[in-house]
């Protein structure tokens, strides 16, 4: 039997105990540069969305359905201007709630993807010309 009751176990949870060393090193590394961090965020996001209008096009067809789908929907521009600012707006929010020491990673988190998408786009556009 237990002398530890409900009432005398602490259920305060701190980001640093749930991340680890790992996510606390990348957090601070990411955080230390976080302003450099949101401009490449931007810039990524418009050079996808640039290569994604020019590979449209083209005649290549955008292999993401909810984007293709708005993009039928709404059109190219549109639905891009949805999506992408959609994901700004949650970054945002995610920035204002997010601890101090983490809120780095919430730019990267933008950059990752938009980059990694910016390089697709861009190999399909070359294999397409």
């Amino acid at each position: 039997m237990s002398t530890d009751t409900a009432s005398s176990q602490s259920t305060e949870t701190t980001w640093a105990t749930l991340g680890g060393t790992r996510l606390d090193a990348l957090a601070a590394g990411t955080t230390a540069h976080a302003s450099s961090l949101w401009l490449v965020a931007v810039v990524t996001l418009v050079a996808d969305g640039a290569l994604t209008v020019y590979g449209i096009r083209l005649g290549l067809t955008e292999v993401n359905p909810v984007a293709a789908g708005l993009i039928a929907d709404v059109g190219i521009v549109p639905a891009l201007a949805i999506l992408k600012g959609s994901a700004v707006a949650v970054a945002g929010a995610g920035w204002v709630v997010m601890p101090a020491d983490y809120r780095g990673l919430v730019p990267a988190g933008l950059v990752l993807p938009w980059a990694f998408a910016s390089v697709v786009n861009a190999v399909a556009i070359g294999l397409a010309l």
